[in-house]
């Protein structure tokens, strides 16, 4: 894509070499496709590597200077190198994201050229994704007096300018557009959601459509509440960390 982007990796605080052979979690940040990275999204980062994990952290481009189109081609170069360091060292390949994070997330294994990188990935991880930018997922209107932090009209403008060339229901865009059988293609789906969060209609929309869907909805809680220091974030967060970190899936 056009421009530099900065690819971070992070490793736990430990005695043994940086290139130690690890697990890795490739994690996409939210903020609408038009904020970075700030230092709710370092915290949970953080503490994933605790827990042993090799955590890739892109820094993509952001709308309006850079597009879906733009994020693909450096999902496809970045996921496609830990595949194949995870493939050498015999170790597993996750991918994870919060609210758009999450949608690129998912849209990426959904469009992607590089089949055998998304093959690779055993698990995916969506907190609050945003899954549709219209922000026309049946029950969100319903959901918009509740939420005190998101509203589709704000959400709509960043998503016409993420979408650039490829179009508001291009599947990398809006992944809630693919079809079943494309969306019967992917791995180990869970999803944390709220129910003051509009896009907690995304969530329990993609859960209504995809068998190996696993959502976990925390009453009351709002968008991107894993990332949050509330009682309900940090016991939603110790279950991200834990299932992204673990091996054998017990639920």
């Amino acid at each position: 894509p056009a421009g530099t982007f900065a690819v971070h990796s992070l490793v736990p605080a430990t005695d043994a070499p940086r290139d130690t052979p690890l697990d890795i979690c490739v994690y996409l940040h939210g903020g609408a496709y038009v904020s970075g990275l700030d230092v709710r999204h370092w915290s949970l980062i953080s503490d994933l590597a605790a827990t042993g994990t090799r955590v890739i952290v892109l820094d993509y481009g952001l709308a309006p200077e850079h597009d879906a189109e733009d994020a693909l081609s450096l999902l496809d170069t970045v996921i496609g190198d830990a595949a194949a360091e995870a493939e050498r060292s015999g170790h597993r390949l996750r991918l994870a994201g919060d609210s758009a994070g999450g949608g690129l997330a998912l849209g990426w294994m959904l469009t992607t050229g590089h089949r055998d990188a998304a093959s690779a990935v055993d698990r995916v991880g969506l907190i609050s994704p945003w899954l549709d930018v219209t922000c026309s997922t049946p029950g969100l209107d319903a959901l918009v007096a509740d939420d005190p932090w998101l509203h589709p009209a704000g959400l709509r403008v960043a998503g016409e300018a993420w979408a650039g060339g490829r179009g508001l229901q291009d599947p990398l865009v809006s992944p809630l557009a693919a079809t079943d059988s494309v969306l019967a293609s992917l791995p180990q789906v869970r999803v944390w959601t709220g129910t003051r969060d509009i896009l907690h209609a995304d969530a329990l929309a993609l859960d209504g459509r995809l068998t190996g869907c696993k959502i976990r909805t925390t009453p009351g809680a709002v968008h991107v509440h894993p990332l949050t220091p509330t009682p309900e974030g940090r016991a939603a967060r110790q279950e991200v960390i834990a299932w992204l970190s673990g091996g054998t899936d017990s639920d």
